[in-house]
């Protein structure tokens, strides 16, 4: 990435800054069209790394979701998403903790990227401490768009995945924990219903069920510091909690100001 282009997306993120209907109406096109006519692995990798030293807290958190979504939805990013799926190489390794550090501005958002990315342990990790934060109304939509996706053609892996209990349970973990979050709505009856077809892992034993699964050898052999990235997400979601705290806080003051 050279200084022109990484000077460019910070243009470009300057203006869906200052013009939020352009990133709404405009946004997810631009970025796609991007992704097409140039590296699409270096498009996400400079974004989120300029969204991490973003000050306008609610703006990066829209930003993540809106690039966050593109990545899950988009058929332009197929190549990149089949590249952090199984985090094989040394650079999908480095975008996936680039990617991280800035989707931690939206919790729901990055357990999306760890779905993707298989790292289910961690998703679990990250779903228990949900449980600290703030849980708004927009916070449960966007966990009910995330089991809406786990339905999508994307994440047919994963669904299939469940069939082998025994190596997958934090997977099967996670899912409950998101159905624990959710009210008692049509995404809850979803998810729900789901997991009812989990088999039961005595029926689905095998001959070859002693050898260890792909998936532990990949998340041994990944190198990556788990401990940190979730220290960051804390870190990251105790900043948007004052920020939230001092607008309202703001708006307090507003409203007592009109009413004098």
């Amino acid at each position: 990435m050279n200084s022109y282009f990484y000077k460019f997306m910070i243009n470009l993120l300057k203006r869906f800054s200052s013009e939020r209907k352009l990133l709404e109406t405009r946004g997810p096109f631009i970025i796609r069209q991007l992704c097409l006519l140039l590296n699409a692995e270096n498009i996400f990798h400079s974004m989120a790394d300029i969204l991490l030293r973003e000050e306008d807290l609610k703006f990066a958190s829209t930003m993540v979701h809106t690039l966050n979504t593109i990545l899950l939805t988009s058929s332009e990013l197929f190549q990149l998403r089949n590249q952090l799926k199984d985090l094989k190489t040394p650079e999908s390794r480095n975008l996936f903790c680039c990617l991280y550090r800035s989707w931690c501005h939206n919790p729901v958002t990055t357990v999306s990227l760890c779905f993707l990315t298989q790292n289910y342990k961690h998703a679990y990790d990250l779903i228990q401490k949900f449980g600290d934060l703030e849980v708004t109304v927009d916070f449960l939509t966007e966990v009910d768009k995330l089991v809406q996706l786990i339905e999508c053609p994307i994440f047919t892996y994963l669904r299939l995945q469940l069939l082998d209990v025994k190596n997958n349970p934090y997977l099967i973990k996670a899912l409950y924990g998101l159905l624990m979050l959710l009210p008692q709505s049509s995404a809850f009856q979803l998810l729900s219903h789901r997991l009812q077809c989990v088999p039961n892992p005595e029926l689905m034993q095998t001959a070859d069920s002693t050898k260890p699964s792909a998936s532990f050898k990949r998340a041994s052999a990944s190198n990556i510091d788990y401990t940190e990235l979730l220290q960051h997400f804390e870190k990251v979601q105790n900043k948007h909690l004052e920020a939230r705290h001092q607008r309202a806080g703001r708006a307090e003051q507003l409203d007592r100001r009109v009413v004098l």
